[in-house]
């Protein structure tokens, strides 16, 4: 393994990160528990290793959920250790294939682990893979028969990169010919493994589980950025991207960690907040913003039991948007104008209803994704991001806004909370 790895699996969690990382670090020789950032008593990210390689957990709430699009192929030397591991591994989780004697290995076994982590576990040696535990992508549903072009593509873009073998499916197998049964490949020192798979398995890639590029410098930013969206990849948002694969990835330079974890908390936060409105990391407009003392961003989110379609009609239509755009009781919408689309203007006027006090809400948007996101201006110049996704039928909702300088931040906060909140009961209803 190289001294610093130049691709770190990160995993998604709700709220058991840390319970996690500790349950795989008392599982694996040569493993330990790294960096824990928090806020507050929570742990935000956990660094970990496992087996000497590095891995990343993240709680980040219930918009991800985890699956065997991506497992870890993990290599076991003796009968024992593989028996060991896979109790270990196996104890509250789901068997995919029962521990046994495969062609490929003389003791394997596919499970699910109680935290929804997927592993393939086989007796093995360790030269024949050059580490422990390796990332195994299976392509299915959508892109089956697409796994040699993405080893292909991959292996393109890493410096140091090879292809140990590929071997594919022939006439009369199970499999299409010519699909991959097995391949591995080498990505600037760290291996990973792809497979294609035409069964009816019901999961694709997300991100769950990504692979944060560890990048010096914005050049090295801009490079695998701009290689992982060509040709129909998706760019999200806070340094997160989906390639024409699906996969996810983070390219993270390593000054993001750095402000992040800025032992002047304000530094730090104020270094999040910009974070959270970018989608490529800008190194540069980073330090700006850290240092820039009169910014500050909030954020409140809600998950809405509704699917996602209805809940971005009722968020933007203004019949619904006079129902729900209050956040109490004593307040109401008489009256939404929305212009839906870039460049478009939105206006809520937003009064008390016993007619002491009322104000216009309004903006400009710069970028509306549909069933996505919304970015908007509002008119004192404030920024606003709104992202919609996806979470087992129902829809997360995360708001990013600026903060103005007239009422504490927490008043701010409340007040945002309390009209998503409100969103979310009139969605529900």
């Amino acid at each position: 393994m190289a001294t610093k790895q130049k691709i770190t699996p990160f995993l998604w969690f709700d709220n058991q990160a840390e319970e996690a990382a500790n349950f795989y670090t008392a599982i694996f020789k040569n493993s330990k528990i790294g960096k824990v950032f928090r806020q507050g008593d929570k742990a935000l990210t956990v660094g970990f290793q496992l087996g000497g390689q590095e891995f990343s957990a993240l709680n980040g709430g219930p918009m991800f959920k985890l699956n065997p699009s991506i497992s870890f192929y993990t290599v076991c030397e003796t009968e024992a250790e593989v028996d060991t591991v896979w109790r270990q591994l196996a104890d509250g989780g789901q068997v995919m294939m029962p521990l046994d004697k495969y062609p490929w290995s003389e003791k394997y076994g596919w499970l699910n682990d109680k935290y929804g982590v997927s592993w393939q576990i086989a007796l093995g040696k360790m030269e024949e893979v050059g580490q422990k535990i390796t990332p195994l992508l299976m392509f299915t549903g959508s892109q089956h028969g697409r796994a040699e072009e993405a080893l292909n593509l991959y292996t393109s873009i890493f410096k140091n990169s090879s292809i140990a073998g590929i071997m594919r499916y022939g006439a009369g197998e199970t499999e299409k010919e010519g699909t991959v049964t097995h391949a591995q490949f080498s990505l600037d020192g760290e291996v990973l493994m792809v497979i294609d798979s035409g069964a009816a398995h019901g999961f694709q890639f997300n991100e769950a589980l990504s692979f944060v590029i560890n990048c010096e410098g914005q050049a090295e930013v801009d490079y695998f950025w701009e290689k992982l969206i060509a040709d129909g990849g998706q760019e999200s948002h806070c340094a997160w991207l989906k390639d024409k694969f699906g996969v996810s990835w983070q390219v993270v330079p390593a000054e993001l960690h750095q402000l992040l974890a800025d032992p002047d908390p304000a530094r730090a936060q104020r270094a999040t907040g910009a974070m959270m409105q970018m989608r490529k990391i800008d190194i540069e407009k980073l330090r700006q913003a850290a240092d820039d003392e009169t910014k500050t961003l909030i954020t409140v989110h809600a998950t809405v039991n509704a699917p996602l379609e209805k809940v971005w009609q009722l968020w933007t239509q203004p019949e619904h948007i006079t129902k729900w755009n209050n956040a109490s009781d004593d307040w109401h919408t008489p009256h939404a104008e929305n212009d839906l689309r870039t460049g478009g203007k939105f206006s809520s006027r937003m009064e008390a209803k016993d007619g002491s006090f009322g104000f216009d809400f309004c903006g400009t948007y710069d970028q509306v994704v549909d069933n996505q996101l919304i970015e908007y201006t509002l008119d004192d110049d404030r920024k606003v991001q709104v992202h919609f996704s996806e979470v087992d039928g129902n829809t997360f909702v995360m708001e990013n806004f600026e903060a103005e300088g007239t009422n504490p931040v927490e008043m701010q906060r409340g007040g945002w909370q309390a009209i998503l909140d409100n969103f979310k009961k009139y969605a529900e209803g």
